[in-house]
């Protein structure tokens, strides 16, 4: 069976990109064609993630600096991933958060779509998108985002079957796209991510890339009320640039940057609990810190609602504001949580082993539907 395997772009070895590595896995390495925008990663996630595997990229490969100016080419993604001619294929894989499914192939191929989510600036969170973007008010911006609607739709008719990454995501892409889906949740290696029963240390973590829709800059506001509590965010990105300036003045805030999954998981393991500020799809790192036992406090939305069992792994808090992140560390601080293997029990029904199956089981069974 030819299969092709189509991502937006690979550029950190982040949560969708896991997701990625854990399709690739069910298939054989010379069964499989993968296809992106760019692939800017370190030589470490290529053999983590594609397993050394080559991929067929666009011209943003050869563009400078394109990985960390990539956001800025949005304008010219379609028309990059729509010369992506996919012919030959009996599956088709794409997994999208923006716009790999967007190609164009024979009709004779199964179309099979792992969606994180509808693209976020022109839908569900255009307003925020809107807000920090310098042209956000304009004309230009407004129009530019009714023809990405109008082709993000368009291109969603060509996916014969729909997966979605939680139930959040599965009525948005009902909203967005008018189609059905079913709810497979991301992998999460559990074995990894080791639980940590001993006590732990005296500071909260904020971790993830440090895009605007993160919010951790809204953390660290949110912990320069409380001096007296130490808050460590690790992450880089470009939303980064103005955190050094930012916590100046305030020693019970510290920036590490980035960190390795070695480094990143030893953080994990000794904090008191860690901070999710995002209004997140599903949020893998939610659930890897739950694996090794830490308690989380996490917005009331999306995927937290489905990955979070408030007032026994975590608590949920209502509203995404400094105010609301103050009232629920101080919650925590009367109310801890240290049942460690209960916190880890949560995380163990997302497991990579029960992902692999899901995904396999699902195309398997719409390939007898397509090929009939």
């Amino acid at each position: 069976m030819k299969v092709a395997f189509v991502q937006d772009w690979f550029n950190a070895n982040g949560g969708a990109e896991k997701v990625a590595g854990a399709i690739l896995d069910i298939y054989d390495k010379e069964d499989v064609s993968i296809y992106a925008l760019f692939d800017k990663f370190t030589s470490q996630a290529r053999k983590e993630i594609l397993n050394d595997r080559p991929v067929k990229v666009s011209l943003l490969q050869y563009v400078p600096f394109i990985s960390k100016f990539y956001r800025y080419f949005l304008p010219f993604m379609p028309w990059l991933m729509r010369r992506f001619h996919l012919k030959g294929y009996d599956l088709i894989l794409s997994t999208s958060h923006a716009v790999a499914k967007g190609f164009s192939s024979d009709p004779g191929s199964l179309n099979i779509c792992y969606c994180h989510t509808p693209l976020r600036p022109i839908w569900d969170q255009y307003d925020d998108y809107a807000a920090s973007h310098p042209m956000g008010g304009s004309y230009f911006y407004k129009a530019f985002v009714q023809y990405l609607r109008k082709w993000d739709f368009e291109t969603s008719k060509r996916v014969h079957f729909f997966i979605a990454n939680s139930v959040h995501i599965q009525q948005r892409i009902l909203k967005s796209y008018g189609r059905d889906s079913v709810v497979i949740y991301p992998p999460v290696r559990i074995d990894k991510f080791v639980l940590n029963e001993a006590p732990r240390k005296e500071y909260y973590l904020c971790a993830g890339r440090v895009v605007p829709y993160k919010k951790m800059d809204m953390v660290m506001r949110a912990f320069m009320q409380m001096p007296d509590k130490k808050l460590v965010v690790i992450g880089d990105g470009w939303g980064a640039k103005e955190f050094g300036n930012l916590i100046q003045n305030h020693p019970n805030i510290e920036w590490h940057g980035y960190k390795s999954d070695e480094e990143m998981l030893k953080y994990m393991q000794d904090a008191k609990a860690c901070i999710f500020a995002a209004k997140e799809d599903f949020g893998i790192l939610c659930v890897e810190v739950q694996a090794c036992g830490t308690p989380v406090l996490a917005l009331d939305y999306g995927g937290y609602k489905e990955t979070v069992i408030d007032g026994q792994t975590g608590y949920l808090y209502k509203e995404q504001t400094e105010e609301s992140i103050v009232e629920v560390v101080v919650k925590f601080e009367a109310n801890p949580l240290d049942n460690f293997n209960g916190i880890r029990a949560n995380a163990l029904r997302f497991s990579e082993e029960r992902f692999k199956k899901q995904m396999s089981d699902f195309v398997v069974n719409s390939m007898r539907q397509f090929y009939k």
